[in-house]
């Protein structure tokens, strides 16, 4: 019990000499009172950027291949290089690339092509330094087409890469 009286005395004591005003020498030698001004840090006026979270399952960009290839086209570079900055700047996210192809050919030989591209593309984005361990590939071949019509323009659509960001679950 006299152990409590004494902390509380000193608690006392300490909340009092804690909330005290300076005491400053002057060039006079006479002392003025100063009044101790709390550290308060002022709140930014203008709101800092927030990066805007990407919906599970956004496709960051779709690589387009020529007919029958796996190659990456030089045209095509800069949708890489786009896709390498929005998954750094998205490093919590995983990334499934997508293999796609025409209707061209056997099922068997476009899942195995839409492979390849698939592959092309993951081994792109780790050459720039993309971290190999978020990244998924997979074939979907001639089954996910973006275009049905019968025009070569269409075609060249369906054969693609696309590049998924999926939430880390």
């Amino acid at each position: 019990m006299n152990l409590k009286k004494v902390f509380f005395s000193f608690l006392v004591v300490l909340l009092f000499a804690g909330c005290a005003k300076k005491a400053i020498m002057g060039d006079s030698d006479a002392f003025e009172e100063e009044a101790i001004q709390p550290n308060v840090v002022e709140a930014l006026e203008e709101p800092l950027e927030t990066k805007k979270a990407l919906a599970d399952g956004t496709v960051i960009a779709s690589i387009f291949f020529d007919f029958d290839k796996f190659e990456i086209r030089s045209d095509m570079q800069s949708e890489i290089d786009k896709s390498v900055d929005i998954a750094k700047e998205n490093d919590e996210m995983k990334i499934l690339i997508e293999g796609n192809t025409d209707e061209f050919g056997s099922d068997e030989y476009n899942f195995a092509l839409g492979n390849k591209r698939a592959l092309a593309v993951k081994t792109a984005l780790i050459t720039r330094g993309v971290d190999k361990k978020k990244m998924q590939i997979v074939s979907f071949g001639k089954t996910k087409p973006l275009c049905t019509e019968k025009t070569n323009e269409c075609y060249q659509k369906n054969r693609r890469g696309d590049i998924r960001l999926l939430l880390n679950k």
